[in-house]
């Protein structure tokens, strides 16, 4: 099969592009003719170009959802994140009248696809996603060091100013934050915030896939106080290098880890730091952590996707 794949290219970089090789498939990047079998759109934000490429080639169009934002109004952002976000009904209304021209959509976790069915009435084939194993296992193991990390876009419903607050009586340990976006005005307000709160925080920007994963496995525990997830890649990633995770509790990450890690209430920092407190006293939960998720890991390999994408696929 021949396959015209669009995708975000200023989002996804070649890990993101490791399946491709695993499903037995030819892929057409960025571009489509008469010769494709089917049209894939990794994401919503390049769906119209997408849809663009139906129409004039009359393909089979699928498209892969990893969330849609409908509830921001509940992030308890600032006046200016408010605004900043003043778009997002108008811009989930017109990505929804997008989707239901689609001949299949793909969810990347249940809570995705019951939102898709329940809200907007959308029918989806529900996969997980996977995470470069390939790239995390060419990285030595790491000396761990006192610190904790959390990676994420630097975003309003990323909900760094907790991690900041959590840690702040935490003082032998540094506290990593990693991202992209850190110029803006969120990530602005973050180093304020930090000055005031907790010197003891470590601001990157976007860093090489390398430093990245060295991070993680230099780390004690990552932290992700999201409000608001599609799935969440850097839990797994944590997980998969042995570093314990403390996560909020969203419907999503519970769907994924069950009872197997520790959870605080979501954007609610005194339950953070007294969860994650009690995490870093604990060498045997983080232990127990690593251990118990170990086989929910080990299912997202890009292999693993392949398959199940593959099977998706098929049906068209």
């Amino acid at each position: 099969m021949k396959i015209a794949f669009y995708y975000p290219s200023q989002d996804i970089v070649a890990k993101d592009l490791l399946f491709c090789k695993y499903t037995g498939h030819e892929f057409l990047h960025m571009s489509c003719d008469e010769s494709v079998d089917v049209i894939y759109a990794a994401s919503i934000s390049v769906l119209q170009q997408a849809l663009d490429a139906k129409e004039r080639f009359g393909k089979r169009l699928v498209c892969w959802v990893w969330d849609i934002p409908y509830n921001w109004k509940e992030w308890q952002m600032s006046n200016i994140g408010m605004s900043e976000n003043s778009f997002r009904d108008n811009l989930n209304e017109s990505r929804v009248s997008l989707l239901r021209k689609c001949d299949l959509v793909i969810s990347g976790s249940k809570w995705t696809q019951g939102i898709l069915r329940d809200i907007y009435n959308i029918p989806s084939e529900q996969i997980y996603f996977y995470i470069d194993t390939e790239s995390i296992d060419r990285i030595p193991a790491q000396n761990r060091e006192k610190q904790i990390i959390q990676i994420s876009r630097y975003f309003y419903n990323k909900k760094f100013e907790n991690t900041i607050i959590a840690t702040r009586d935490i003082t032998d340990y540094k506290t990593i934050l990693i991202g992209s976006g850190l110029n803006s005005s969120y990530g602005e307000s973050l180093m304020k915030y930090a000055n005031i709160y907790n010197k003891n925080v470590v601001f990157n920007g976007i860093l090489s896939r390398e430093d990245v994963v060295r991070s993680i496995k230099r780390s004690t525990i990552l932290v992700s106080p999201s409000v608001f997830e599609g799935w969440g890649i850097t839990p797994i990633e944590a997980l998969y290098c042995e570093t314990p995770v403390l996560l909020s509790d969203l419907e999503v990450f519970k769907e994924q880890y069950g009872d197997n890690v520790l959870y605080h209430r979501r954007n609610d920092v005194d339950d953070m730091k007294e969860k994650l407190e009690y995490l870093v006293s604990d060498k045997d939960l983080q232990r127990r952590i690593v251990e118990k998720c170990k086989p929910i890991i080990s299912e997202f390999t890009p292999q693993k996707f392949a398959y199940r994408w593959n099977r998706v696929i098929n049906k068209l």
